[in-house]
Order: structure tokens, then C-alpha cells, then sequence
């Protein structure tokens, strides 16, 4: 059984260790003078206290927090037994909320430490991790951004010590992904506060102590006029109408709330609310992509352990070839996932620290790829995990039944894969047109250009990379027989004129996410030899992945866009019979 969930997992150790470019990372943070091996070890050290307690304490209570799920007693909502110990203990540990700044009581921890917190977190429990990032972490790092001096000191320490919790309320009932049809007002008051009116789902840790709204100021529309804005729940401000039945992370608390005179106090500048939201939902989907490595880490360990042990033709299950092969596919995609997802916090740290342009642009475009690879894998990893089990794995004594469940969030939250998919592409189509040069030699990403690697993982990652150039010429084809080379020309393109390519949007997706998957496993097999064969693995399924899904598109017969299209008409014709 693991009782560390930092030093006795190799592979989080070896990125840790060997792969993270810490000084990059530490004179970012710290500054040129700061002494990268003391600080590095300071933050290794947290890493083993974190790893011992998570394993030891908080993985024994998932079974029981997914058992009991959200305590709903006389009209109030909280968290059930098992997961405050698991947090309180956190909190004890000084790990609340540690990215706080050391002058307001935390640890102030880069974002990279941060999110292999995370990622250890959620392999113990998801649903706590939730609690403690979205409840702790979120609307800290919102405050520590544009918070006011009183906010900070009112509100951080607070948070940094586990007094209390809040969270971070966006989603309304009508407006999921379509932030701009936010309908919450927030009304200016002449003793410097707000108003809010309107309700709020789907928000998770809804039932603690604070929240940050996200509002529109009186003459707004879309995306502009956007403000966001801190409310106390004291006192009944604000009310929890309800928390939602889940069968997935059932034991954190994922509330309806309503704001009927809210009486709150913008948090920055009201008006650019959109602005600043943004940085945070891209921390939050780099947050979810690992939470997806942290649930696919436990289910592969079961999945191992579970092999290793169960004999059946006179052999462990796990020599049987297509058993082997379910494992080492589950290997490869924790791996990988790992790999590009602490290259895009390390970016992210860049980005935060020191205004690095070129961190800018890469984590951009790899965060939505994190996100989507994390999220899916974890799904497939859970999937695969279940079926070695056989009979075993659905029934509740057995953990990954839970994992499948949990993971299962992960592709829907802080932006569906679709949604991660429209971003990917509608940036890479947009650097595309704006290059159109580049699809005839390496593409329009720069790290996927300027990779290069000998031997198999070479000759199939360029392969990789070629499907993908070859399904945008396709794609870019078609838009130039349909709108003329003036598509190719920095004319601004509409959603319509964008339909054929935004169709095929994940599929491109999923290609982009393997072929860096085998990229950065390719240079983390420069550095650490003995991972070579993880890396030939990768850049094989890569190609794979890429040419399958450049066929798909090369064979696309036009019947999605007629349908919509027919669709269309038909509500045409509904409003003027």
C-alpha cells in the first residue's frame, strides 16, 4: 500500500527532479538572487509532508466521504465529517491555501508546487481536492490579484489558515459556456457598495462562508460591463437554494445560489470582470486537466495492484498480452499527461512572475490541450482500470468504480472537451491565416516545429505532425473554395464561414494533444534515457491518433452542416408559417 504519494510515486519524482526547469522557475518567483537549491528543496520537502499525509490520512476517507456525499440537514448544506478532518489536517499542515503570500499567513508557492498539491490531492480524494481548490485556492488567488488592501487583509489570512472557505460564482442557468447572456446585476450603492440580484448553479464549495460573483453593471451587454464582486454569506446575503444530487465527487457540495440584495464590494476594476476572469479559468483548466492525472494515477495503481495478484490461467492477469497492453496504455497516457501538464504550469509560472511573451503564447496554446488530454485520459485510464477488474470493479468495496465515476466530471467542468477543442482550434486556425506559409512547412506551433528527435520516436513524430498540417491544408481547402483565397488574406471570418472547420475541431484536437504528449515524453527521454521506450510508445500512438483522424476528415461527406442547415430552415419556417 502507498503511504507517500510524492516520494513513492517515481514518475512525479522524476518531473520533479529532473524535468521542471526549476531556475527558470525559482528567479521568476523569487527573483535573480534567490537561491534556486535551498528554495527548490524547501518546496521538495512540502511535496513529502503533503505526499505522506495524503496517503496516509486523506486516501482511507474517500470511500467513506463518496459514501456519505453532502450532508443537506434542516435547509443547510455542508460538508460531511470525514472530508472536514481531511481538511482541517490540511489546514494544520499550512496548506489551506499555500500560493498565498508568506505576508498574509501562506506559504507562497509557486503554481507549479501548487498543482502537484493538486494532482496528489486528487488521487486521494477528488471530491476534496475540489473542496479544497475551488473553496481555498480560487478566490484567494482572485483577491491576491486584484483585491484591494482591505480585501486582502480581511479575507487572506483567513483563507490562508482554513477559517473559511468561499468560491467562485459564474455559471448561471441560462448562460453555461455563453458567459456574454449573464444576466446577475450588480447595482452601484452611494455608501461605495453593490447590489446583487439573480441566481447562480452548478457552483462548486458553494456552501462556504464568502463567494466572488461574477455580475453585469447596469448598461452592459456581452461581454463588456462584466464586474466581479465579494459577498459574505453572513447573515443570510446570500442563500444556498439547494445542492444538486451528483453521482460524481458526490461528497463536495455543488450549489444553486440566489442573490436578492446582495449587498457585496467590487473586487478590481468593475467593468473588467471578463478580463480577469479569463486568467483564472485558465489556471482552472490547467487545475482540471491534473485532477484528471491525479484520479487516472489511483485507478492505474489499483489496476497494477489488482493484476499483479488475480491468477487466472495460471498466471497473473497482468501476463496475459492484451492485459499488458491495457497497462501500458494506461502508463503511457498518466505520463504523458503529467509531462505537458507541469511543462504548461511551469509556463504559467513565467507568465505570472516575470510577463515572459513567448511562456505567454506556449501556455496558450497547450492549456486547452492539458485540459482535454488530463480530462479525457483520465476517463480512459478509469475505463480500462474497470475492465481488468472484470465483475470486481462494480462493486462499491472495490475503489475503482469511484474513480470512473469521479473521473467522469472532469471532461464537463471549467469548460466541456468541446469547449477546449473550439479554443485550440480557433487560436491555431487564427496564427494559420495569419502564416498561412507555415502549413507547408512545420505549422503554426512553435513547439511542435521546432521539436526534433532520432530514431522511432523521430520518424513518428514528424509523421504525427505531418497528419496534423495535412488535415488543416484540408480544412483550409475547403474555406478557400467555399470563401476564395481572400480567406487566406486576414479577412475576418464568421462562425458560419468557420462551420467545416470547427466540425472537425476535436478531432484536430485530439491530434494536436497526442503529438505533444509524444513531444515532450521525446525530450524527457533526452534527459532520462531509460524513458525511451514510454516515448516510442507515445509518438506510435500519436501517428496513429493523427492519421486516423486526418482520414476522417479527408472522408467528411458535408451530412453534419446539411442537417444544421435543414435545422435551420426548419425554425425559419416555425416563426413565419
Amino acid at each position: 500500500m502507498t503511504t507517500n504519494f510524492f516520494t513513492e510515486n517515481a514518475d512525479l519524482v522524476e518531473v520533479f527532479d529532473r524535468v521542471v526547469p526549476w531556475t527558470r522557475v525559482v528567479r521568476a518567483v523569487e527573483g535573480a538572487s534567490a537561491n534556486v537549491h535551498e528554495t527548490v528543496s524547501t518546496w521538495r520537502e512540502v511535496l513529502e509532508l503533503a505526499g505522506r499525509y495524503m496517503g496516509t490520512e486523506i486516501a482511507p476517507r474517500g470511500p467513506r466521504i463518496d459514501e456519505i456525499g453532502v450532508i443537506r440537514d434542516d435547509g443547510q448544506v455542508r460538508m460531511n465529517e470525514p472530508m472536514t478532518e481531511s481538511l482541517k489536517g490540511l489546514a494544520a499542515l499550512g496548506l489551506a491555501s499555500p500560493s498565498i503570500p508568506p505576508d498574509f499567513g501562506g506559504a507562497g508557492l509557486p503554481f507549479t508546487v501548487s498543482m502537484m498539491l493538486a494532482e496528489m490531492l486528487a488521487r486521494a480524494d477528488l471530491a476534496t481536492q475540489v473542496q479544497h481548490g475551488i473553496g481555498w485556492n480560487s478566490p484567494a488567488a482572485l483577491i491576491v490579484r486584484f483585491g484591494s488592501d482591505a480585501q486582502k487583509a480581511r479575507y487572506l489570512p483567513r483563507l490562508a489558515k482554513g477559517e473559511i472557505m468561499g468560491a467562485v460564482a459564474m455559471t448561471e442557468p441560462q448562460a453555461g459556456s455563453d458567459v456574454g447572456r449573464l444576466t446577475m446585476t450588480a447595482t452601484p450603492q452611494d455608501d461605495g457598495h453593490w447590489i446583487l440580484r439573480g441566481r447562480k448553479q452548478f457552483i462548486s464549495a458553494g456552501q462556504g462562508e464568502m463567494c466572488i460573483v461574477l455580475a453585469r453593471i447596469p448598461g452592459s451587454s456581452g461581454l463588456d460591463g462584466l464586474g466581479l464582486f465579494i459577498a459574505d454569506r453572513e447573515g443570510d446575503n446570500y442563500l444556498i437554494e439547494r445542492a444538486e444530487h451528483k453521482f460524481t465527487i458526490r461528497g463536495s457540495p455543488t450549489c444553486a445560489l440566489v442573490f436578492e440584495g446582495t449587498r457585496a464590494t467590487a473586487l478590481g476594476k468593475p467593468g473588467d470582470g471578463w478580463k480577469q476572469i479569463v486568467t483564472f479559468m485558465n489556471e482552472s483548466r490547467l487545475g482540471v486537466g491534473i485532477q484528471g492525472i491525479g484520479v487516472a494515477q489511483a485507478a492505474y495503481d489499483k489496476a497494477m495492484e489488482y493484476t499483479a495478484q488475480r491468477v487466472q490461467m495460471g498466471k497473473p492477469i497482468r501476463e496475459h498480452p492484451m492485459i499488458a497492453d491495457m497497462l501500458l496504455e494506461m502508463r503511457t497516457i498518466v505520463s504523458g499527461a503529467r509531462a505537458l501538464a507541469y511543462e504548461a504550469a511551469a509556463l504559467q509560472d513565467l507568465v505570472m512572475f516575470s510577463n515572459d511573451q513567448r511562456a505567454a503564447r506556449d501556455v496558450r496554446e497547450i492549456t486547452p490541450l492539458v485540459k482535454w488530454y488530463g480530462a479525457e485520459g483520465a476517463v480512459r485510464v478509469c475505463r480500462l482500470a474497470l475492465q481488468v477488474y472484470g465483475g470486481y470493479g462494480v462493486i462499491d468495496e472495490y475503489d475503482v468504480g469511484r474513480y470512473m465515476r469521479d473521473s467522469l466530471i472532469t471532461p464537463i467542468y471549467e469548460g466541456t472537451s468541446q469547449i477546449q477543442s473550439l479554443m485550440a482550434v480557433k487560436d491555431l486556425m487564427k496564427w494559420t491565416l495569419q502564416r498561412p506559409a507555415t502549413i507547408v512547412r512545420s505549422g503554426p506551433s512553435r513547439l511542435l516545429a521546432s521539436a526534433s528527435f532520432d530514431g522511432r520516436i523521430g520518424s513518428d513524430f514528424r509523421a504525427a505532425r505531418g497528419h496534423v498540417l495535412g488535415a488543416l491544408r484540408l480544412l483550409l481547402a475547403r474555406l478557400v473554395r467555399r470563401k476564395g483565397l481572400g480567406a487566406l488574406r486576414g479577412r475576418e471570418l464568421s462562425e458560419e464561414d468557420l462551420g467545416p472547420i470547427l466540425l472537425h475541431a476535436e478531432r484536430i484536437t485530439e491530434a494536436l494533444a497526442h503529438t505533444h504528449v509524444a513531444r515532450v515524453l521525446g525530450e524527457r527521454a533526452k534527459l532520462v534515457p531509460e524513458r525511451r521506450a514510454l516515448a516510442e510508445r507515445a509518438a506510435r500512438t500519436a501517428r496513429l491518433v493523427a492519421e486516423r483522424n486526418r482520414r476522417a476528415i479527408a472522408l467528411d461527406d458535408g451530412s453534419v452542416l446539411e442537417q444544421i442547415a435543414e435545422w435551420r430552415k426548419e425554425l425559419t419556417q416555425n416563426k413565419h408559417p
